[in-house]
């Protein structure tokens, strides 16, 4: 990759960033509150590196499915409700100076909501660990989550196709 493509390529994730900033902002706070929840460690602050695609929380291994499971689809959950609350306000308030940051908002969790690759990297392991007569179930649950997180873009596509369903006509 020539020097010019890497600076496209910044340019392109620094764009990217400053457009859904609270999207990813909640996105690692629902994986926070999920740790939280699950009783699992949080090794530090998530990071963010806006010159690339890549935000993280960093937490403890989890060993236990259950935990890694409500750890990756968090920001589904909690996205989604941020995303529908916004999107419910916005027709409701009768300034746009107040309706189109709400909308903007929406937009921003919809399109963040789904795991990424990295989200689901553990579940085949953890799932693989439960007892032998729960284990087809969690292999049920994380290998077409996990497969779907693995196809590149898939998460954008599929935060897009939420955007357009919960945006209101």
């Amino acid at each position: 990759m020539t020097d010019r493509q890497r600076s496209l390529r910044d340019l392109y994730y620094a764009a990217e960033t400053a457009l859904v900033a609270p999207g990813i902002a909640a996105h690692e706070a629902a994986h926070l509150l999920a740790c939280r929840l699950a009783g699992v460690e949080v090794l530090g602050t998530s990071g963010l590196n806006p010159f690339a695609s890549e935000a993280y929380l960093d937490h403890e291994r989890v060993e236990s499915f259950p935990a890694d499971l409500l750890i990756a689809v968090a920001p589904l959950l909690c996205n989604t409700l941020l995303a529908v609350g916004a999107f419910a306000l916005a027709p409701a308030v009768s300034s746009p100076v107040v309706a189109v940051p709400l909308y903007w908002l929406g937009a921003c969790f919809a399109l963040t909501a789904f795991p990424s690759v990295g989200d689901t990297e553990t579940l085949m392991e953890t799932a693989g660990s439960l007892p032998r007569t729960v284990r087809p179930a969690g292999y049920l649950l994380a290998a077409p989550l996990r497969l779907f997180t693995v196809i590149p873009g898939s998460a954008g596509v599929a935060g897009l196709v939420l955007l357009l369903v919960l945006v209101p006509v």
